[in-house]
């Protein structure tokens, strides 16, 4: 009974968030109010202080949540021998799929609206995606290097090169509004040809 009540609490709190990307998308976050968030999503505004304590404590958590995913696929790597190329090419297709997807964009759009007035919005961005998912794989990709599958000298300068190759200027043009959000096929394409060019300056 316990276990089915916890469920049930995720999949409540996933709606709200659901509810709170929308209205960040719709309002930014200075016009987004923790009401109708709560009157949209059929809650109580208890209820979002209680599980999320303020409007800020919302947003943390709803990039904790997209930061998840991403490091759910990370942690698959961590145990076993999988080729760097799988790892590459799942973390690229994963990153890809969050920072360009609609819900990233409306969070970043938000945060960077509100930069000059309310810079603590940068810091629980930051903390909560880009400092909780870049560690793990640059630790990745030491232990390949450690195996002698990646030739390198800096983990995390190697890592920002990935990341320089994955995205590019997308996610820039992503948020500015020129570029759709991608396909599938387009996600899979940009990851395998970032992994192969990767590989090409770091592999054995």
């Amino acid at each position: 009974m316990l276990f089915v009540k916890r469920t049930s609490r995720d999949r409540r709190r996933d709606e709200i968030l659901d509810v709170a990307v929308q209205v960040l998308s719709e309002r930014g976050y200075r016009d987004a109010s923790m009401l109708e968030i709560a009157n949209r999503a059929s809650a109580s505004k208890e209820t979002l202080y209680a599980w999320f304590g303020d409007k800020q404590g919302l947003l943390a958590a709803l990039i904790k949540r997209n930061a998840q995913l991403v490091q759910a696929v990370l942690a698959g790597y961590l145990e076993g021998d999988a080729p760097p190329e799988r790892l590459l090419l799942e973390f690229g297709r994963a990153l890809l799929e969050l920072l360009l997807g609609d819900s990233a964009v409306a969070i970043n759009r938000a945060v960077i609206a509100e930069v000059k007035s309310d810079p603590a919005l940068a810091r629980t961005l930051a903390a909560g995606g880009r400092q909780a998912v870049l560690p793990t794989f640059i630790r990745l990709l030491e232990r390949y290097a450690e195996h002698g599958t990646l030739k390198l000298d800096d983990a995390t300068q190697a890592a920002e090169d990935f990341l320089g190759l994955l995205l590019g200027d997308a996610q820039i043009r992503r948020l500015l509004g020129l570029l759709p959000r991608p396909s599938k096929a387009q996600v899979e394409a940009r990851a395998a040809h970032a992994t192969r060019a990767f590989l090409l300056l770091y592999g054995r």
